[in-house]
């Protein structure tokens, strides 16, 4: 198997980019982007990303964009196309009937039902085919990696803090914006009860334009239960809300609200078989908006991917502590957290913490 080159690689990168706007839109499938090039001229054919709701994908619908001139033409896609009938068929058969002669993948896909056999299908038929282990397109698809490789969603937390390690609620700012694209972006956000109950807020994306974006809102019950008194479980805000409980939590919620039973102690829900539940029913990327106790529980448990800290001049004397284990930078050090980036906004930073791969 040959190696990317470097013109494959910007390529690649250009399929990440026109992709990422559509993180959160794509349902329980990766929001995979798919480039058909002209190898001579290097021109663009046709582009394609995975439909609103996850199908088509965009292998087929860059193939059906660019008819008959996909023929000698390469294909960058930043994941390994399909291999499987599902609810559409396979794309690895759509590409060897479209004459493509090299694809160029961004990274392979774990799922035993695509995996090598994909590959081999494609060299098969004389088929070129390139895996560049692309690092962007591995950061673009961690929800899907994530959850076929450990039947769990790629978690991302959220904590705005004061200087004195105390939570703050953003009501404006780069805080508040950073916080509804991370929310757009997501399959489900979660907040634990005593967090929901304090904020008592909507949950929902603010960003103009993005509002109807807002993921499924997920309420983590804790040993005193949730009910239909908390704004987020009874008030009507047109947005899907879930909760999970222990399986002997008393829950009282309309029926328009889902209830997902799982093992606990204490009548706490277990915080693994929680994230095992939510990928059971297709969440590949998690936000978490944790309260004092949730973050320390998240991050001790080691099931939190990337955390993302803002730190604000603004006062914060009656705020709950952003853990209730210490040092919030403490606690994300001592997970294996490693810093990745950090940028400023007037008063406010942004650190991203990440799971080294």
């Amino acid at each position: 198997m040959t190696q990317a080159s470097a013109q494959d690689l910007r390529w690649l990168d250009a399929a990440v980019r026109y992709a990422t706007s559509f993180l959160g839109t794509t349902g329980d499938n990766p929001c995979a982007a798919a480039l058909l090039v002209a190898p001579h001229s290097q021109s663009l054919i046709a582009r394609a990303v995975t439909a609103r709701g996850g199908r088509p994908h965009p292998e087929a619908l860059a193939l059906a964009s660019a008819g008959f001139d996909a023929a000698g033409s390469t294909l960058y896609v930043t994941l390994q196309p399909c291999h499987h009938w599902g609810r559409t068929p396979p794309c690895a058969d759509a590409i060897v009937r479209s004459g493509v002669m090299r694809v160029v993948i961004g990274v392979a896909d774990p799922d035993p039902r695509t995996a090598a056999a994909g590959v081999a299908r494609l060299e098969s038929a004389g088929v070129e085919v390139v895996i560049a282990e692309h690092a962007p397109s591995a950061a673009l698809h961690a929800g899907h990696l994530r959850h076929r490789t450990n039947a769990r969603p790629y978690v991302t937390a959220m904590l705005v803090v004061s200087p004195d390690d105390k939570i703050v609620s953003p009501t404006s700012g780069m805080a508040r914006d950073w916080l509804d694209l991370q929310r757009s972006r997501s399959n489900a956000i979660l907040i634990g009860a005593a967090a929901a109950r304090c904020q008592n807020g909507p949950l929902a994306v603010a960003l103009p334009g993005l509002q109807a974006r807002t993921p499924l809102r997920i309420v983590l019950a804790g040993a005193e239960g949730v009910d239909r008194s908390l704004n987020l479980i009874g008030g009507f805000s047109g947005y899907r809300t879930a909760i999970i409980a222990e399986s002997s939590v008393s829950v009282d919620a309309p029926v328009s609200v889902e209830v997902i039973r799982v093992k606990g102690a204490l009548g706490r829900p277990n915080l693994a078989a929680s994230l095992a539940a939510l990928a059971e029913k297709g969440i590949q990327n998690l936000l978490v908006e944790p309260g004092t106790r949730l973050t320390a529980a998240m991050l001790q448990a080691g099931l939190v991917d990337c955390f993302g800290l803002i730190t604000t001049s603004q006062a914060a004397t009656d705020g709950p502590p952003a853990s209730s284990s210490g040092k919030v930078a403490e606690l994300i050090a001592t997970a294996g957290l490693v810093q990745t980036e950090r940028q400023s906004h007037g008063a406010e930073t942004l650190s991203f913490f990440r799971r080294p791969a």
